[in-house]
């Protein structure tokens, strides 16, 4: 891969890294802690806003979230000329794999989970939106559960993140 031994390579993959991670973590930190509070005070209209927002902040999402980790990928690969056990004899490679394992659990929680758990959450609203009367107990009662699961995924998410943006930043100086 001697590519990969390519200065300018090396620079461009960092520069998509750490920009795309830094557009993750702080999209993934403005979600949780902003748009869904405020989308949640502001009740139907804050639900009708999710909606909008829902398809297009996951598809953007994707993308970054997909070069951060090829990127990333193509990085850390480039350490195994030396061999695989500079993970575990330094301080960098120790710190980058508790990254990358931690940035690689977020990564298939927000294409494995999210979208499926908004895509139930959305077809209980639409349904609860059509009936005649007021929704059921049960339904209600589901969509609760839901959107706890859902938070609670969101919250554990970004805990992944942060230690995936910790353990990349002091990397180098270990």
């Amino acid at each position: 891969m001697t590519i990969l031994s390519n200065l300018y390579v090396i620079l461009i993959l960092r520069i998509l890294h750490i920009g795309s991670g830094i557009v993750w973590v702080g999209s993934a930190t403005l979600y949780l802690l902003l748009i869904i509070p405020a989308a949640r005070s502001a009740q139907s209209a804050g639900q009708k806003f999710l909606q909008t927002l829902g398809p297009k902040f996951g598809a953007m999402m994707g993308i970054v979230t997909t070069v951060t980790v090829l990127s990333g990928a193509l990085l850390y690969v480039r350490f195994f000329a030396g061999g695989i056990s500079f993970i575990w004899t330094t301080g960098a490679g120790f710190a980058f794999t508790v990254g990358a394992v931690a940035a690689l659990g977020s990564y298939v929680m927000g294409a494995g989970f999210f979208g499926k758990m908004q895509a139930r959450i959305e077809k209980l609203g639409a349904e609860m939106e059509s009936a005649q009367s007021a929704p059921n107990p049960a339904q209600v009662q589901e969509m609760n559960r839901l959107q706890s699961s859902l938070m609670k995924a969101y919250q554990f998410d970004l805990v992944l993140l942060a230690v995936a943006m910790l353990a990349m930043a002091v990397a180098r100086y270990l």
